[in-house]
């Protein structure tokens, strides 16, 4: 049998499942069901104007902040720090046993720490002359 290798550059999202639902079979069926979730937790004026938001989603018992945004004219205002807080009361409540996310030096490692999260990895030179970390805050013990 000959094989064929083709580079896709703009996979079509036929292509992207048939790589990706496979391998969701093969790790649920080693570490069970992902029971994944998906949240937004969004932050509005009184007239609708997007301040602020928080995407994440449940899977394995853990939660993961895939992105945190708070609009520059209205940061250090705890908005962060309050999405943060019902992120973690929303994990709490769909039985994660941890949250966890990623983030750029030049993004806010500093005040992930703040709120009891611990550096568990960290990528140098990403993107080139800066790092990435990965942090993770234990919320219960099995």
């Amino acid at each position: 049998m000959e094989l064929n290798y083709t580079l896709q550059p703009e996979p079509a999202r036929e292509e992207r499942l048939r790589i990706v639902d496979p391998l969701i079979d093969y790790n649920e069926a080693q570490a069970g069901p992902r029971n994944c979730k998906e949240f937004a937790i969004t932050v509005r004026s009184d007239s609708g104007e997007f301040i602020a938001g928080l995407l994440g989603f449940t899977h394995w018992n853990h939660f993961f902040v895939s992105s945190l945004y708070v609009d520059p004219g209205f940061r250090k205002d705890g908005i962060g720090r309050e999405l943060m807080t019902r992120a973690e009361a929303l994990a709490l409540e769909q039985e994660c046993d941890a949250i966890y996310l990623d983030t750029f030096d030049f993004q806010a490692p500093g005040f992930y720490e703040k709120l009891g999260f611990k550096v568990f990895g960290k990528l140098e030179d990403y993107p080139p002359g800066h790092q990435r970390f990965y942090l993770v805050k234990r919320l219960r013990n099995r």
